[in-house]
Protein backbone atom coordinates (compact mmCIF):
# COMPACT_ATOMS: atom_id res chain seq x y z
CA UNK A 1 0.00 0.00 0.00
CA UNK A 2 1.50 3.30 -1.10
CA UNK A 3 1.38 6.25 1.23
CA UNK A 4 2.41 9.88 1.17
CA UNK A 5 4.37 11.10 4.16
CA UNK A 6 5.61 14.52 5.20
CA UNK A 7 9.21 15.10 6.18
CA UNK A 8 10.89 18.24 7.47
CA UNK A 9 12.28 20.51 4.76
CA UNK A 10 15.86 20.07 6.02
CA UNK A 11 15.58 16.29 5.75
CA UNK A 12 14.11 16.44 2.27
CA UNK A 13 16.84 18.86 1.14
CA UNK A 14 19.53 16.50 2.43
CA UNK A 15 17.95 13.57 0.58
CA UNK A 16 17.76 15.73 -2.55
CA UNK A 17 21.48 16.56 -2.25
CA UNK A 18 22.31 12.86 -1.89
CA UNK A 19 20.17 12.04 -4.90
CA UNK A 20 21.84 14.74 -7.01
CA UNK A 21 25.32 13.59 -6.02
CA UNK A 22 24.43 10.04 -7.04
CA UNK A 23 23.00 11.26 -10.34
CA UNK A 24 26.25 13.03 -11.19
CA UNK A 25 28.21 9.81 -10.56
CA UNK A 26 25.82 7.14 -11.83
CA UNK A 27 23.71 9.00 -14.41
CA UNK A 28 20.67 6.97 -15.51
CA UNK A 29 21.50 4.16 -13.06
CA UNK A 30 21.28 6.55 -10.09
CA UNK A 31 18.74 5.69 -7.39
CA UNK A 32 15.54 7.71 -7.28
CA UNK A 33 14.14 9.45 -4.21
CA UNK A 34 11.87 6.42 -3.77
CA UNK A 35 14.96 4.16 -3.71
CA UNK A 36 16.58 6.30 -1.02
CA UNK A 37 13.45 6.17 1.13
CA UNK A 38 12.94 2.42 0.59
CA UNK A 39 16.48 1.58 1.65
CA UNK A 40 16.16 3.87 4.67
CA UNK A 41 12.93 2.22 5.78
CA UNK A 42 14.41 -1.26 5.31
CA UNK A 43 17.39 -0.27 7.47
CA UNK A 44 15.05 1.16 10.08
CA UNK A 45 13.12 -2.11 10.25
CA UNK A 46 16.35 -4.13 10.41
CA UNK A 47 17.65 -2.00 13.26
CA UNK A 48 14.27 -2.13 15.01
CA UNK A 49 14.46 -5.92 15.05
CA UNK A 50 17.85 -5.74 16.78
CA UNK A 51 17.23 -5.52 20.56
CA UNK A 52 20.50 -3.62 21.06
CA UNK A 53 19.38 -0.91 18.64
CA UNK A 54 15.72 -0.77 19.57
CA UNK A 55 16.11 1.07 22.89
CA UNK A 56 18.20 3.80 21.27
CA UNK A 57 15.69 4.07 18.44
CA UNK A 58 12.77 4.42 20.85
CA UNK A 59 14.54 7.27 22.62
CA UNK A 60 15.27 8.96 19.30
CA UNK A 61 11.66 8.51 18.12
CA UNK A 62 10.23 9.93 21.35
CA UNK A 63 12.60 12.91 21.20
CA UNK A 64 11.67 13.54 17.58
CA UNK A 65 7.96 13.44 18.48
CA UNK A 66 8.52 15.88 21.34
CA UNK A 67 10.46 18.23 19.06
CA UNK A 68 7.73 18.05 16.41
CA UNK A 69 4.99 18.81 18.91
CA UNK A 70 6.88 21.79 20.27
CA UNK A 71 6.98 23.24 16.73
CA UNK A 72 3.26 22.75 16.02
CA UNK A 73 1.39 25.95 15.40
CA UNK A 74 4.56 28.02 15.32
CA UNK A 75 5.32 30.03 12.20
CA UNK A 76 8.66 29.38 10.52
CA UNK A 77 9.88 32.91 11.29
CA UNK A 78 8.84 32.75 14.95
CA UNK A 79 11.56 32.15 17.53
CA UNK A 80 11.50 28.96 19.55
CA UNK A 81 10.02 29.36 23.03
CA UNK A 82 12.70 29.88 25.63
CA UNK A 83 13.24 27.18 28.19
CA UNK A 84 13.06 28.28 31.79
Amino acid sequence: MASTIRVPTELYQTLQEIKLSLESKHFSAAPTMQDLVSVSVKRFIRDWNNPNQQKEMIEELLQNRQDSRSKMGRRKDSPAPSEE
